[in-house]
């Protein structure tokens, strides 16, 4: 991973250093891993009773359908099993999504009704019957997955508590150092043991996860008409609270410019116009009005420098979001910290750029508002090809508080964050500390 800590360092308010902002494991806060593992063992576990249950009332349903279509009792037996695995196609979306996969949508062809002909058209719905298809193919995909998770986390309990339950075991029990001749206990090559399988845990249950997603998605999601409209109003949405959100930005940066800087340019012309006229017969008044224009000066530079954070810098685009955040960090009155690990590559401009406004705009809430001691800036990349995400956060000790509903600047970040297809969230609990973390697709 690649990190670095930008001068001056954080420190506490007695001025020791700070501590470190955490651990970290397969580039990730550990924190982060152990939440993912939690979610993936809670889906997978549920994985399991769900396909049984799937799977007896779909095979059921559809038995009995095709075995009393001859009499048409199997028309409406079948119309409702089809619309049963639609319930239970909407239960796995649900679940995928509390564990942090959310699928493309699919719309299912209307049908108005409950008469013969509606019931037919249901029948002949391919997508429907996909949902049949996954939830009776799940039971052997769950099956698998449930025992890996079945084995895994109990090697680990066993493994790491077997020091302590094994003066239970029969005096005459042969280990596995015994089995392999090795020069050390049972309990030192269970803890080993256990340790690996730990440590092992995250990726073997994403992987295992992930089989899940990939059923999922090959069977419950299409590219029905209805569902590109959908997507295609979506990102239609999308765009235009982008493009809104660049506006208000282009107006709110005319506007203090105007305000601002110009007033201060004009007033600084007509200092130095005074001066020149004046430098010949009051020397001492020049000098007074040279002295003004110089702090005119510096104030136009300094407004100029806060204006310039609505504007990707040029350090951006020529050396990437790495640089751009240790600058922005660099120049940040609150001791900043920057951890960055984003693989090795770049995302998209426009979720580099995301990315930067997140930052450089939590940042400037920090110094204004939270009244913090030290603050935290993280950017790392997860996944690959089409599920890979830019996660973007900053952390800081201050006062807590704040609220997207009580300013335009979080208000604007949703805006340009939800624009390039991300989400943001704010955690900032009375009292602090305040969270602010970014989600970006990564192209």
């Amino acid at each position: 991973m690649t990190s670095m800590t930008v001068t001056p360092p954080p420190t506490t308010p007695d001025g020791a250093a700070a501590p470190p902002p955490g651990p970290m494991l397969y580039g990730r806060p550990l924190g982060d891993i152990l939440t993912q593992v939690g979610r993936d063992s809670a889906y997978l576990f549920l994985s399991l009773p769900v396909a049984i249950a799937s799977f007896v009332l779909l095979i059921t349903g559809i038995s009995l359908a095709a075995g009393l279509v001859v009499v048409w009792v199997g028309i409406p037996i079948g119309a409702a099993t089809l619309g049963l695995a639609v319930g239970f196609e909407r239960l796995e979306r649900a679940r995928l999504a509390a564990r942090g996969t959310v699928l493309p949508p699919i719309a299912y062809a209307p049908v108005p009704g409950v008469g013969l002909r509606a019931q037919l058209q249901r029948l002949a719905d391919p997508k429907r019957w996909a949902a049949v298809l996954h939830g009776v193919l799940a039971l052997v995909v769950s099956v698998f997955t449930w025992s890996v998770l079945v084995t895994w986390w109990a090697g680990i309990a066993g493994g790491l508590s077997y020091w302590f339950w094994e003066r239970w075991l029969p005096e005459d029990n042969t280990g596995l150092a015994d089995l392999l001749s090795l020069p050390v206990g049972d309990a030192q090559v269970n803890f080993v043991l256990g340790a690996l399988l730990a440590l092992s845990l995250p990726p073997v249950l994403r992987w295992c996860a992930g089989l899940h997603v990939a059923s999922a998605r090959w069977l419950l999601t299409g590219s029905s008409r209805r569902a590109l409209q959908e997507q295609v109003s979506d990102l239609t949405a999308r765009r235009a609270a982008a493009a809104a959100a660049e506006t208000a930005s282009l107006r709110r940066l005319e506007r203090d410019i105007h305000d601002g800087p110009q007033q201060r340019l004009v007033r600084l012309g007509m200092d130095l116009s005074a001066a020149e006229r004046r430098l010949q017969d009051d020397p001492a008044q020049a000098r007074q009005l040279l002295a003004e224009a110089r702090a005119q000066a510096a104030e136009t530079l300094a407004e100029l420098r806060a204006l310039s954070r609505g504007i990707a810098p040029p350090i951006l685009a020529d050396r990437g979001l790495e640089a751009a955040l240790a600058a922005v960090a660099a120049r940040s009155t609150v001791p900043t910290s920057v951890e960055v690990d984003l693989g090795g590559d770049r995302p998209a401009p426009a979720v580099e750029n995301a990315a930067y406004f997140v930052v450089t705009e939590s940042l400037a809430n920090v110094a204004k508002h939270a009244e913090a001691e030290v603050a935290v800036v993280r950017a790392w990349s997860v996944g690959v090809g089409p599920e890979r995400v830019l996660s973007v956060e900053v952390v800081d000790d201050g006062v807590g508080g704040a609220d997207p509903a009580k300013g335009h600047g979080l208000a604007g970040l949703i805006d340009r964050v939800e624009g390039v297809g991300g989400l943001l969230d704010v955690s900032s609990p009375a009292g602090g500390p305040t969270l602010v973390r970014a989600t970006l697709p990564w192209d």
